[in-house]
């Protein structure tokens, strides 16, 4: 019977250091890690008090732990035009957040704003201010009443959208900076000036290389003319490209 309460009286300390190293912890946890401050890095046309916002709407980001744990452990919903937030501790109190953006294909006027969307046609942003290098999309039909952000836009054909980026990213690889571009009647124009590019639809790698060029020549043959440039069947076949002066 001595041996048991031996045992018993052994014991008893044990737990109750494991149960104070715990309630230590746990205490430090609460008070040291609790959130003072975030610090946003990364975004462009998000400002940092909307990331910031975005985090702390969740009633447990109080806790820069808590927060660590979740954009590191679990698939947290993000802001429609955010592909990822990575999460770090600058400081036990500072959450250093850095943010990785969806890259926007272009944007259409709507509700007295412009309306951002990403390459698969999704709604990412609504916004009073022109962001730099976004083209605009003109001619692009969509059903106004049933936009929604972080939804596709309603469109009858939205393999349009692949159109726009394939465009869009053919603009840039090119160093072409169009006035505007237009989406009407899912064939897809660009317009520098003037003069109407008209790209039809596919085969828009070839056709923007031409561009450049092009423009070049008919600013020597035909200066301050405005006018349409046919690209729509242009391949590396076609002999001679057709360009219609203006009424």
């Amino acid at each position: 019977m001595k041996t048991k309460k031996n045992k018993k009286r052994k014991i008893w300390p044990v737990v109750l250091s494991v149960f104070g190293v715990l309630a230590a912890a746990a205490l430090i946890a609460v008070f040291l890690f609790r959130t003072k401050a975030i610090e946003v890095e990364g975004n462009t046309y998000y400002s940092d008090n909307t990331i910031t916002t975005w985090i702390e709407k969740d009633d447990l980001s109080v806790n820069t732990l808590y927060l660590l744990a979740k954009y590191h452990l679990s698939d947290p919903e993000l802001p429609a035009g955010v592909e990822r937030l990575s999460v770090s501790l600058k400081s036990p109190w500072t959450l250093r957040v850095q943010v990785e953006e969806k890259e926007m294909a272009g944007y259409v006027s709507f509700d007295d704003a412009y309306l951002y969307f990403d390459g698969e046609g999704t709604a990412i942003l609504r916004s009073k201010k022109v962001i730099e290098g976004v083209p605009c999309i003109e001619g692009l039909a969509f059903d106004t009443a049933k936009v929604a952000i972080g939804k596709t836009l309603p469109v009858e054909d939205e393999s349009i959208f692949e159109n726009i980026v394939d465009v869009s990213r053919g603009l840039k690889k090119h160093s072409l900076t169009p006035d505007r571009l237009s989406c009407a009647e899912s064939e897809i124009r660009i317009y520098f000036g003037s003069v109407e590019v008209m790209l039809g639809d596919g085969g828009y790698e070839e056709k923007l290389q031409q561009v450049e060029p092009i423009l070049a020549k008919l600013s020597e043959l035909y200066p301050d003319t405005a006018g349409t440039l046919h690209l729509e069947n242009y391949t590396s076949d076609s002999e001679s490209i057709r360009f219609v002066p203006a009424g």
